[in-house]
């Protein structure tokens, strides 16, 4: 790869990075919107969370035209609600976590399950999203500069192998941030039916460029051999670089479109 084409790819993929920004800018203000609409909705002005559909008692569903009465009983359908505060479908780590008896609650980090740390608990879970939509582009960013100077100690600039390094520790420290804040994050009130799809999709990606971070540094360290670079190795490490790049960058393309 010539130095002309690198130049015209690193400043293409920049220009990705800025639209990826402004499309995540623009999906967190709906993410925010929507939850704000959905506690409004599930929180009555008491403070209680009323959950999204509620079931009764065969005794109460059946209809009594001799005695209407216990329909005008109000007392008797309060035992019936019972607030939803977790979604139905959680992941192991967010059971794990954030169930009533999760690690998080027992080591105090998150209150008892209650309406009242739910909010919050929500609060945090927009705040930590957000960023993590912001440390994922960073990590892009990082990743392409990364591959960037890795080709060119390949083109022949081994001067540039320790700021490759550097961007290498970068790219590293930045992606074990961005993944431990979607991990630790609370999870929703409830799941929208059309959040699946894309969310696996994400998941499924996320594993793969997580196994490439494993790989292309392991690579990297078998490259050279007596302060001789092994170029044969080195088509090997270039390879996994530039497909977990591509990957990462898939699985932040799939959540913003």
């Amino acid at each position: 790869m010539n130095s002309s084409r690198l130049n015209w790819t690193v400043k293409s993929s920049c220009l990705i990075i800025l639209i990826l920004l402004f499309s995540n800018y623009l999906n967190a203000q709906n993410l925010r919107l929507w939850s704000q609409a959905v506690t409004s909705q599930l929180i009555n002005p008491g403070g209680e969370i009323i959950p999204h559909s509620i079931i009764l008692p065969d005794t109460v569903m059946k209809t009594d035209t001799t005695n209407n009465s216990n329909f005008n009983d109000l007392s008797s359908l309060s035992l019936a609600i019972k607030p939803r505060l977790l979604p139905d479908k959680m992941s192991f780590m967010e059971n794990f976590l954030w169930d009533e008896n999760g690690e998080m609650r027992k080591i105090g980090i998150a209150g008892p399950l209650n309406s009242e740390t739910r909010k919050n608990e929500l609060q945090a879970r927009r705040t930590m999203l957000s960023i993590h939509q912001a440390t994922g582009l960073a990590t892009l960013g990082l990743m392409i500069t990364t591959d960037y100077f890795g080709q060119k100690v390949l083109d022949g600039r081994p001067d540039l192998s320790g700021t490759h390094k550097t961007f290498v520790a970068l790219t590293i420290g930045a992606y074990a941030i961005t993944g431990l804040l979607a991990i630790l994050s609370p999870p929703p009130l409830i799941r929208r039916e059309n959040e699946s799809s894309t969310t696996s999709i994400h998941k499924i990606l996320a594993w793969i460029h997580f196994a490439g971070m494993i790989l292309t540094p392991i690579l990297g360290s078998l490259i050279v051999n007596h302060h001789v670079l092994d170029i044969n190795k080195a088509r090997f490490h270039q390879v996994s670089a530039y497909a977990t790049t591509a990957v990462f960058a898939a699985s932040i393309v799939v959540l913003t479109f």
